[in-house]
């Protein structure tokens, strides 16, 4: 049974999007297996338009507490932590952690993974998995930290040809196969982070204009 959730929009000036998006069946790579159930959203009042071009560089918009109430709004045992690693990890880099926090949801399901790629593995990109292959699953990383922060660098190496901020470590193993600066948009990610990937770039937008029409819940209230 789809179960619609209504959320109380927030005004931030950008451009309107509307239709009901189903958040598993089309939020989800490596989660074709998941039994969660599926919920469905109402269009995002934010006026986010998938179609414009959105850069991946640049500062996030969402706080944490959204991020987290939308992200439990599908799977209540959401971890908390990773709304923060996203907006902290992505400001080094000056990528929109925010955004790239919605990748994570399309990319894991929700973190309810239940694909090729385990929730052990800290890898919410997808990063070296290959297909639906049960013999390639991806890169292991050894905590949400480090996952997090290979998947900002991941994008870094699309968006970008500079090199890694002052002090920071290369974690991500595939950065060295990324042509540089190929991608600096999100719609660009479509046919080189998944393939064909027809639509990938806007079905992640898609769910971050639906995460800003989230309330802006108090920190205090986020358990």
């Amino acid at each position: 049974m789809v179960r619609k959730i209504t959320c109380t929009a927030i005004v931030i000036g950008l451009v309107c999007s509307s239709g009901i998006v189903t958040a598993s069946n089309q939020d989800s790579v490596y989660a074709e297996s998941n039994a969660a159930p599926v919920l469905s959203f109402p269009s995002s009042s934010t006026g986010l338009s998938v179609k414009e071009k959105q850069t991946i560089t640049g500062a996030s918009i969402a706080t944490e507490e959204q991020m987290l109430a939308f992200a439990r709004s599908v799977n209540p045992a959401f971890p908390a932590e990773l709304p923060r690693l996203y907006i902290e990890i992505g400001n080094i880099y000056g990528i929109r952690g925010d955004i790239a926090f919605c990748q994570m949801l399309k990319e894991t399901g929700y973190h309810r993974f239940g694909g090729i790629v385990q929730a052990n593995q800290h890898n919410y990109a997808g990063i070296g998995a290959t297909g639906n292959s049960k013999t390639n699953k991806g890169n292991y990383f050894q905590t949400p930290e480090q996952g997090v922060r290979a998947h900002i660098q991941h994008l870094y190496a699309y968006a970008t040809k500079s090199n890694l901020p002052k002090n920071e470590v290369l974690i991500d193993p595939r950065f060295k196969y990324v042509a540089r600066g190929t991608a600096p948009n999100w719609q660009d990610l479509n046919g080189k982070w998944a393939v064909p990937g027809k639509g990938y770039g806007e079905s992640i937008l898609d769910i971050y204009s639906r995460m800003l029409s989230m309330p802006v819940i108090p920190k205090e209230t986020i358990q």
